[in-house]
């Protein structure tokens, strides 16, 4: 058995590592799944959306699950991020306005 291949489920004919379906007696294969590290985590949190991106991008093969957990982090964390800019916005409005005597 090479690195490529592995064997059915069911019939245990040597078949394609991504072999959704076996050629010989047709029964539906479980997906192998690899172990990812969780330190791809800091990818999507130093580079947000484009980070996700990157993880999934990188990783759905090798654990979809956890691909799209990169991409729902990155797209969270992004919106996070415009969420307290928009916060510290209003409030430097505030202190400005207050400073110099106006009203907001």
């Amino acid at each position: 058995m090479s690195k490529e291949t592995r064997f059915c489920s069911n019939c245990g004919a040597e078949i394609d590592v991504k072999a959704k379906i076996c050629p010989k007696c047709g029964v539906e294969q479980v997906p192998i799944v690899e172990k990812v590290s969780s330190l791809w985590y800091l990818v999507p949190l130093f580079l947000g959306i484009i980070g996700g991106l990157i993880a999934w991008f990188v990783n759905k093969d090798r654990n979809p699950r956890k691909a799209r957990n990169f991409l729902i982090f990155g797209l969270i964390w992004t919106i996070v991020g415009i969420v307290i800019m928009w916060i510290a916005w209003a409030f430097l409005v505030v202190a400005f306005f207050t400073a110099f005597g106006g009203t907001v």
